[in-house]
């Protein structure tokens, strides 16, 4: 029996990349599987969910529309790509509020630009993407003169107050990191990963799950990790099970080659010639 999961792992990212129109840096599965990863979790996958608005959140007036706009979007499943931030694509770019508390900025303008952008405004909204909702926290202005902007503890603190659960377990074994804006900058320019305490005083580590030392979301690695444990598995499987798929498939001591594939972002086995699916406790 013959596999390369990690080849095919590797063909699934690659298209996955093509799709955002994003040129892969290599042909190295890690560096390509957390770039996919990356870009993901900047430009949540295309779903129809509800909203939730934080009990202080406001729209100013000349920008309700574009945030009704918004809404419809995210309500209907559209892209939200355009909303979003302008570098959101650009392969060498972090999101440091993202991948520290996990929250996104969203443009709220009304005018579709040529490349396809919504016109950026100067005060956005921000965000927090869950798989059927998103939450949103507040609305201030960013960019220049506004260096704060990706560091105001409020935005935590407006989630705890109007949904607590969505927020990390309290710590109690450290120390809290009371920091200024400025510091808390400086940490993420540096890749520190740094705590937050609520408004009820209890420690929290970053509801976005942090960064490692060389940049790269923790949250990215560990989802890496668990596809590959997951390879792991279909291999120790494929090894241990090769006579009951040979006959189930009446295979004999002909090439057996088996695949791994992906539909709706699910793993499955497949024989290579005949595309029969192999599940283990039965072949379908």
């Amino acid at each position: 029996m013959r596999t390369d999961f990690e080849e095919d792992f590797l063909v699934f990212v690659l298209a996955e990349l093509k799709k955002l129109n994003v040129d892969p840096p290599s042909r190295d599965v890690t560096a390509c599987a957390l770039l996919l990863f990356k870009l993901e979790r900047r430009c949540p996958i295309v779903v129809p969910r509800q909203t939730a608005l934080a009990a202080s959140f406001s729209v100013p007036a000349d920008l309700q529309h574009g945030f009704d706009g918004l809404c419809s979007a995210i309500h209907q499943g559209d892209p939200l790509s355009p909303y979003l931030s302008r570098s959101t694509f650009s392969v060498d770019k972090g999101d440091g509020l993202l991948d520290d508390w996990g929250i996104l900025h969203f443009h709220l303008g009304t005018e579709r630009l040529p490349n396809g952008l919504i016109k950026g405004t100067k005060i956005v909204a921000f965000g927090l993407v869950r798989p059927d909702c998103v939450y949103f926290l507040d609305t201030y202005p960013h960019g220049p003169g506004h260096p704060d902007a990706w560091v105001r503890e409020h935005l935590i603190h407006t989630i705890e107050v109007n949904w607590p659960s969505l927020l990390p377990s309290s710590i109690n074994t450290v120390t809290p990191d009371a920091l200024t804006p400025e510091q808390r900058i400086n940490c993420r320019k540096k890749s520190v990963n740094v705590t937050i305490t609520k408004l009820s005083g209890e420690v929290i580590f970053p509801p976005g799950g942090g960064v490692m030392c060389n940049g790269t979301a923790m949250s990215d690695f560990t989802q890496l990790q668990r596809v590959y444990a997951d390879l792991d598995w279909a291999r120790r499987m494929c090894e241990l099970n090769e006579q009951p798929i040979r006959d189930a498939l009446g295979f004999g001591d002909q090439d057996l080659r088996v695949h791994i594939g992906f539909v709706d972002r699910q793993m499955h086995l497949y024989e290579a010639s005949t595309g029969i699916r192999i599940e283990f406790g039965g072949l379908n």
